[in-house]
Parts: structure tokens; sequence; C-alpha cells
């Protein structure tokens, strides 16, 4: 309990120093010493990255919520959507529009696969990713709607995946 509480009084005096110009001063000096470290400086560089991706209000990160057809035909799992992939990356794909889809891992979704996928082998769902969080960390005990709404929800979701099911067996045949 001591180390908790330690750990929360650090983190609310650095967000206190952060917030005036000393503290930004300091900041700047302690981002310039990482930059110094040659093993430390890829690490803290992605990771810092990552962390502004996130947590940025310009949106830059999830921005809808999906099914993939995985790990077996007939069965779905959520993915975050982001971007588009760059030019690079998207020049080598094989032809049709791709997405940026990271699939997370229950309960921890922290850790996950990343992957490109071709629009048309994607369900867009209309849930909020903070929604899709809630069900993916609980592993589906938690609906994010309570109540009948929820049951109407996951009914849709099941429909939208089996007429995608369908599609693709229909495209496939052709």
């Amino acid at each position: 309990g001591t180390g908790l509480i330690i750990a929360i009084a650090a983190l609310m005096l650095l967000g206190f120093l952060t917030a005036n110009f000393v503290g930004r001063t300091l900041v700047r000096w302690g981002e310039g010493l990482l930059n110094r470290m040659p093993i430390v400086r890829p690490i803290y560089q992605t990771m810092k990255q990552i962390f502004e991706a996130l947590f940025s209000k310009s949106g830059s990160s999830f921005r809808q919520v999906g099914l993939v057809e995985f790990p077996a035909p007939g069965m779905w799992s959520l993915v975050f959507l982001s971007q588009p992939p760059s030019g690079d990356v998207s020049a080598k794909l094989p032809e049709g529009e791709h997405v940026s889809a990271f699939m997370p891992c229950t309960p921890n979704p922290t850790t996950g696969f990343f992957f490109y996928v071709k629009r048309k082998d994607l369900v867009v769902l209309d849930i909020s990713v903070e929604n899709a969080m809630t069900l993916l960390i609980s592993a589906g005990m938690v609906q994010p709607d309570s109540g009948e709404g929820a049951q109407k929800n996951l009914a849709a979701l099941a429909a939208t995946a089996r007429t995608a099911q369908v599609a693709k067996k229909t495209e496939a045949a052709e």
C-alpha cells in the first residue's frame, strides 16, 4: 500500500511540475538526456509517439471498430481501425483498399495483433471504441449497453457478421 501511495504522490508532483515553466524545463532536460542514451533513445521515442497518438485530442488514434473473421471461418473478432497504410506499405500490399487494424487480446488490450486487412473483408460496427474496449476487457461479460438494448445490439452484430459471411461465400463461389 505504501508503494502505491508513493507512486500516486510522485505522479501528482510530476503533473504539478510539468504544469508550470520550471517543470517544462525539467522535462525538456530529461528528454534531452534520454535522447543521448543509445539503447534507451529508440524505446523512449517509440513509447512517446504511441502515447501522444493514443491520448491526443486530434483524433489520430483508433477511429472505428470492426469485425474480422478470425481465428477460423465463422468466428469473428473485434478490431480497432486506424489510418490507411502509408504509401510504401500500400504499394507492397495486394490490390484493393486496405486499412490498419489492431486486434487486442482479452483481458489485456495492450497486447494483440496489428495487421492490414482489405476493407471488403471487414465489417465496420456502429459502436464506440470505448464500448468495444469495455466488451473486450470484460471478455464479453459486461455489455456496453445494459438491458434490452444490449441484446438487440448483439443480435444486430451477429446478423451483420452472418451477412458478411454469406456475401463472402457468394463472392468466392463466383
